[in-house]
């Protein structure tokens, strides 16, 4: 049955996962804190095309096998609609709250300094349509709107559609079909993005389909990377540090796509999970996190929602703290570097119980219906038998 995916988990996996999600949260959180002007701190954005490789990597793993025909194609697609729509449209729905909040209390108290109109640019209700349709990185408004690292899962979505309907017509071993796919994807993204990767509004549908066809060539090559003893410590030693690497020193132009490359290879060698790194991996920390990274993905733009607003309320009556302008954008400044650095710290520390809350009220149980749903459709006939909600540690073949 389509909704039972294959028994093996990648832990190793799951924890590059929840490190990826704190990451980029990090990177959002809007202060004003020295590595904002780093050149290496915008590379954090990679780990969005680690998210993208590793699931082409895991849905060609947990799939593969049962996309032989169009039926099986839209029960795929609906659990994946099942895996992101729910914890999306949920967070969604939290922003709109949030302001409708405000927009209430500026009603009522005219004259209040505000940094931004509620419902406007970027956060206009005809915005929530598209939104809710996975539409909102597809030539709508030109903007970032509401949850903008939301922008992922709606490519993720339609692309997942692409890499199913691939694996239908050619089959999941098809290593040179992934492989040639995975140039063309190249070649087009260099088409509309030649000094960089990290395509994110209009195009970035275009690096999701490049990152996800190389997850899936890397599973095709995965046991060519199967090493064991002290070379398989060696090796993922080799790995992170390669990422570590690319992080610190990789700059714009086309070379950046080679990051795609080193995530495919890092993501089939740890799937092996036979060095010391995976054994740390699979402790109970980085497991949480792991398990926890989809909502910490889209659960850390409210966070900044709410504090933004309440620290510019402050601002008005004490002061403190300051914005500044850094580029294009502002930032909050509390004084001092190595303070903002500490708060923007604080801010992710936050957002991970949140994060953990709405995993058990929202994900898993979204999710276990879905697979309620899908055994329906595999039987054919109506029926009440429970299938199991996932335990709670489960994300490697529940890609974000």
């Amino acid at each position: 049955m389509l909704g039972h995916e294959r028994s093996e988990r990648f832990e190793a996996l799951d924890a590059w996962r929840g490190v990826c999600a704190l990451a980029v949260a990090f990177f959002h959180m809007p202060l004003a804190h020295p590595m904002q002007e780093q050149a290496w701190f915008s590379n954090l954005q990679f780990c969005v095309d680690f998210f993208f490789v590793l699931s082409g990597f895991v849905l060609l793993h947990a799939y593969g096998e049962r996309l032989a025909s169009g039926r099986q194609v839209l029960r795929f697609m609906l659990m994946r609609f099942g895996r992101l729509w729910p914890l999306h449209a949920g967070t969604l729905g939290l922003l709109v709250l949030i302001e409708a909040v405000r927009f209430f209390y500026l009603s009522h108290h005219a004259g209040t300094p505000i940094a931004t109109l509620p419902f406007g640019a970027g956060h206009r209700p005809v915005e929530i349509v598209t939104h809710l349709l996975f539409l909102h990185n597809f030539r709508t408004f030109g903007d970032y709107s509401w949850n903008f690292p939301s922008w992922s899962i709606a490519v993720e979505f339609y692309a997942s559609l692409v890499l199913a309907l691939v694996v239908m017509a050619a089959g999941p071993r098809a290593r040179l079909v992934f492989a040639g796919l995975a140039a063309l994807s190249a070649l087009a993204l260099h088409a509309v993005s030649p000094r960089t990767l990290m395509v994110i509004q209009n195009w970035g549908i275009v690096r999701c389909l490049f990152d996800m066809f190389i997850g899936c060539l890397a599973y095709t090559l995965r046991d060519s990377l199967r090493v064991t003893g002290p070379a398989a410590t060696a090796a993922e030693a080799a790995a992170a540090a390669a990422m570590l690497a690319l992080v610190a020193l990789a700059t714009p132009g086309p070379g950046t796509y080679a990051a795609s490359l080193v995530f495919g290879v890092a993501v089939a060698l740890f799937s092996h999970e036979r060095g010391a790194l995976s054994g740390l991996a699979r402790g109970r920390l980085p497991q949480r996190l792991g398990a926890w990274s989809f909502s910490i993905y889209l659960l850390h733009l409210p966070v900044i929602q709410v504090v933004t607003t309440a620290m510019h309320a402050v601002e008005q009556r004490t002061g403190l703290p300051h914005t500044v302008v850094i580029g294009h954008d502002r930032y909050l400044d509390f004084g001092s570097g190595l303070l903002n650095v500490a708060v923007a710290a604080l801010l992710v520390a936050a957002t991970v119980p949140l994060a953990a809350l709405t995993y058990r009220l929202i994900e898993r149980p979204a999710l276990g219906w879905f697979k309620r749903q899908d055994a329906r459709l595999a039987s054919g006939t109506p029926t009440t038998a429970v299938v199991r909600a996932p335990a709670p540690i489960t994300t490697a073949l529940l890609p974000r």
